[in-house]
Parts: C-alpha cells; structure tokens; sequence
C-alpha cells in the first residue's frame, strides 16, 4: 500500500518569561507564521539566529526547510546536519525526521535497521508519528523481515494517539487477518470507521467488506464503540 509520510515541524514552547526567552518565542512564531504564508525565506530568516544559538526546535525546522527545498535550495546533507544537532537535544520530532530520511534513502542509502533505531527513539516520547512507521517497518518494507505481530502491535499504538493512517493500517491489518489466526471484522469496521471520521476516505473500503460478515445488531454495537471511542478522546476504544 503506497506510504505517505512527511518530515515534522515543531513548536517552541518555552517554559520560563525571561525577556531573552520572550524574545525567542516571539521570533520562533513569526517563523512560524510566515512559514504557514508561504514565505519562506522570512521564515528562515527567523529560525537560523535560534538554530545556531542552540534551539533544537528551530533546528529542526531548518532542517525540514532544507529537506522540503523551502526557500533554499533542496539539501539532504544539510537537512540531516540540522536534525543531527536537533536529536541531540532528544528534540522527538527531529529523531522522528533523521530516521525517515533513512527509510526514504533521501541523501543516504536506503536503511531500514537504521531507520528503526530513530523512529524507536522517537516513540519512547509517544510520538504517534514514529509508532505508526515502526509499524511500516515491520509490516511492508523491502529487505527487512516482516513481522506482522509487531506491526500490529505499533499501529494500534498510533491508532489510539488518533493517527490517521495508523488506523487505516490497523483496520486493514484485522480485516486481512494479517498478524492473527483470521479476520476480525468487527474490530476491523470499528477503526476504519474511525480512520474515515479522522480523514482517510478511502477507509469505507474496509468497513463495508467487514460489514457483510456481520450482522445488524454487530453493527450498531460497532457503531456505539467508534462513537464511544471518539467521546472518550481514544481512552475507551475497541483493542
């Protein structure tokens, strides 16, 4: 199934009101806000005085500004400097983007083992993102050995932080039966209708094959558990 994943930026959160971390803040957000008009170069004007004094945050960013070719010229090498200084830090998002550079071969070769040391760094700090691509590792990557147990078992872990596509994934992987004995139609409409309502359209697919093995009354109990799900923010969803 194609993959669609993209490199994070980040926030800056700052946890002190110094008038120096005021200052950052401040700048950080007019990077931020000029990045989401388009206007890359100011943003970049932005981030590079906080990267080079240190902030991973906006380290990270330059990173994805060079990676994406946003108002510079496209640099993997660059790129993987600035997330290099950023993970560091153990800045999650910049782990997370090292690591995707590596499973896309994007200015490196293509490494999968490699890939998976970042995005397991990643996910030590629960970030959805790195959960759901520890589970593309195991489940669907050429030259690496699949394991379809642990990719389950990472996808649902996304899927409950509200990740689309690991959602997607998980209900794909129970209807298929891919990791277990056979299918489990039930669960499988649970999380595809739950993947639909968070933006994969192309879930109804897999809730209407999963729907002709179960009846009325499973059914509308399905449909109570995604709204349950959803109402709970993910805390009481179907496993």
């Amino acid at each position: 199934m194609p993959i669609h994943v993209i490199s994070l930026i980040v926030a800056l959160v700052v946890s002190m009101a110094s008038t120096s971390l005021i200052a950052q803040q401040e700048n950080f957000a007019a990077g931020l806000a000029a990045k989401n008009r388009g206007h890359y170069a100011t943003a970049i004007r932005a981030w590079r005085p906080l990267a080079e004094q240190g902030v991973a945050q906006a380290q990270n960013n330059m990173g994805h500004m060079y990676e994406e070719g946003l108002g510079v010229a496209q640099d993997y090498a660059e790129a993987m400097r600035w997330y290099r200084l950023a993970a560091t830090a153990e800045l999650p998002e910049a782990q997370y983007n090292i690591g995707l550079l590596y499973y896309l071969g994007y200015g490196v070769s293509i490494n999968p083992r490699e890939a998976l040391r970042w995005f397991r760094l990643a996910a030590e700090h629960d970030l959805a993102d790195a959960q759901y691509m520890i589970g593309r590792v195991f489940h669907q990557t050429e030259g690496f050995e699949p394991d379809p147990q642990e990719a389950r078992r990472w996808y649902a872990m996304a899927a409950k932080r509200g990740h689309a596509d690991a959602q997607f994934m998980y209900a794909f992987m129970l209807q298929a039966g891919e990791g277990a004995d056979e299918g489990e139609p039930y669960r499988a409409y649970v999380w595809s209708k739950l993947a639909e309502r968070s933006g994969k359209t192309d879930a109804q697919d897999i809730y209407n094959i999963s729907a002709l093995t179960l009846n009325n009354t499973e059914i509308a109990r399905a449909d109570e558990a995604v709204l349950l799900c959803i109402s709970s923010d993910y805390a009481s969803c179907v496993e």
